[in-house]
């Protein structure tokens, strides 16, 4: 009889560990089907200048440079002026940010004056308050 029931355990959490095992796989699969789901994308950045051989050519005397951002699952984008060169990040500055995707994402950046040979990094915040992502477009003087 002792046999009997150690067979009957065994087998009972053996069926357990399976159903677990099944149940825990489908979790984690939406789980992460909806970290993609919810996961920031910006689909476009435009500038009002043209680019010319993957950069943005600024006129001289230009007073402003406006960025107008395509982004999904964003809540905030940020805006920052990268110089160019390696290990440049840590002398990022902030140009700008915009809160609200529903009058579109966009920043008017005051440039008078400025030399530029920069990266633009454009930062998407994910509305799920855990993911980011970014896109940079680089930027020069005329």
């Amino acid at each position: 009889m002792t046999k009997k029931a150690f067979y009957l355990l065994l087998f009972f959490l053996l069926l357990l560990t399976a159903c677990t095992s099944e149940d825990s796989g489908k979790n984690l699969e939406t789980e992460n089907v909806q970290r993609k789901e919810s996961a920031p994308m910006i689909t476009s950045i435009k500038t009002n200048f043209p680019e010319k051989e993957g950069w943005v050519v600024v006129p001289a005397n230009s007073s402003d440079l406006t960025v107008t951002v395509e982004a999904n699952n964003a809540e905030t984008l940020l805006f920052w002026s990268v110089p160019t060169g390696t290990e440049t990040w840590k002398e990022r500055e902030l140009i700008g940010y915009d809160t609200s995707g529903s009058d579109g994402w966009k920043i008017t950046w005051n440039i008078a004056g400025k030399s530029l040979h920069n990266r633009l990094v454009v930062q998407a915040l994910g509305s799920d308050g855990k993911t980011i992502t970014d896109e940079t477009i680089n930027i020069t003087n005329e």
